[in-house]
């Protein structure tokens, strides 16, 4: 982050944001097929399969692996559902006001011009941190603390290509995730995993839960 604020780097950053999104820009012209998976993918109900992705992670591993555990894992939902609630808030109050590539370079191509009959996101005011790809990234590193690693590395690959359609559009700087997601999210997972925090708040979601469980006699 501190490498993405300060000269020199800064400029080596940005020069290397707008290579990016002048390579990603152009191929859109490569094709009406191209074209039309990006703007799908762009489209706000697409957020829902990135949703369900990670969510089968965790149900595959609760209903199918490790039933006895149920309790367990609701409690590790609730807190990564509350810990994406928080640290999205404080995302929101970074003094940083970044427009997206498309707002800054009005002769980009945009999708909803070129799909028009798909709506998609290709433009923002306010790009940075990239809040896609941080909530993709915090249940990455949930899914990598609480589940097997096959699941682990699942849940990265989906971040990676779940977090690609923003950048393709041009919503999103590539230093909106690899700097602001990745600098955010890495913080917040470090404070909650590498301090007795987590195990604290998971205590008292399980606690929580079980209660729940015997006031509906389903324990």
């Amino acid at each position: 982050m501190l490498s993405w604020l300060i000269e020199p780097t800064r400029g080596l950053w940005l020069a290397f944001d707008e290579q990016l999104f002048w390579a990603m820009n152009r191929s859109l012209e490569w094709s009406e097929e191209w074209r039309r998976l990006w703007a799908i993918a762009n489209n706000r109900a697409f957020d829902l399969v990135a949703a369900v992705a990670m969510l089968l992670l965790f149900a595959h591993q609760a209903l199918l692996r490790d039933r006895k555990r149920l309790q367990h894992y609701i409690a590790v939902g609730l807190l990564m559902f509350t810990t994406l609630l928080l640290v999205m808030a404080i995302s929101k109050e970074i003094p940083i006001e970044r427009p997206s590539a498309t707002a800054q370079f009005p002769e980009a191509l945009r999708l909803t011009q070129l799909v028009p009959d798909i709506p998609t996101k290709d433009y923002s005011s306010d790009s940075f941190p990239g809040d896609h790809g941080l909530v993709l990234l915090l249940c990455a590193g949930f899914a990598i603390a609480y589940l097997p690693r096959l699941h682990g590395v699942l849940a990265l690959l989906f971040m990676v290509v779940f977090t690609l359609p923003r950048l393709m559009s041009g919503a999103h700087w590539v230093t909106d995730e690899i700097v602001g997601a990745l600098s955010i999210g890495l913080i917040a997972l470090s404070w909650l995993f590498a301090t007795p925090l987590h195990r604290r708040l998971l205590d008292w979601f399980e606690q929580q839960v079980k209660r729940l469980f015997r006031r509906f006699g389903l324990s």
